[in-house]
């Protein structure tokens, strides 16, 4: 009986990429249960995933997940400032952002779905520490993913 090698490799490859992600997710919702922020947790755990499985893709780009993160968290602060927490403030971040994401090379979407979850924690500054601390898995996550090979 023939045993397809590369075919169990990948299946391998797959079990440990899979547990990778478990783990950075579990990090993440851990981070942010601190501020009890556990509606940000949808956007980040999709970014965990491409990031643990799309990193040669096209859909996944480090420098993509920092910046469009970053410009949420900075926009929805914003936002909420200048048109506070309604509608219009939500719009306005989610123009923001997805503007961005589309007209840059910086593109995440993830980041979209993140705008309009600051309207839901219950304050803006809440948000932004929860969020900067799940930034901070995301991107020491995406460092030791590239310095150890661990997904490739």
């Amino acid at each position: 009986m023939k045993t397809d090698l590369p075919e169990l490799e990948s299946s391998k490859s797959k079990v440990v990429k899979y547990f990778i992600f478990l783990a950075i997710t579990s990090i993440v919702l851990i981070l942010i249960s601190f501020r009890s922020d556990f509606l940000l947790a949808p956007p980040y755990a999709v970014s965990a995933y491409l990031i643990v499985f799309s990193q040669k893709s096209h859909r996944y780009n480090g420098k993509s997940v920092v910046a469009a993160y970053l410009l949420v968290i900075a926009g929805s602060d914003l936002a909420h400032i200048i048109a506070g927490a309604n509608v219009a403030g939500m719009l306005l971040n989610v123009i923001i952002v997805s503007a961005f994401i589309t007209f840059t090379n910086l593109s995440h979407p993830p980041a979209i779905a993140l705008s309009i979850f600051s309207y839901i924690t219950n304050s803006p500054l809440d948000f932004t520490i929860s969020s900067l601390l799940a930034l901070m898995a995301l991107v020491i996550s995406t460092i030791l993913l590239g310095r150890y090979s661990v997904t490739k």
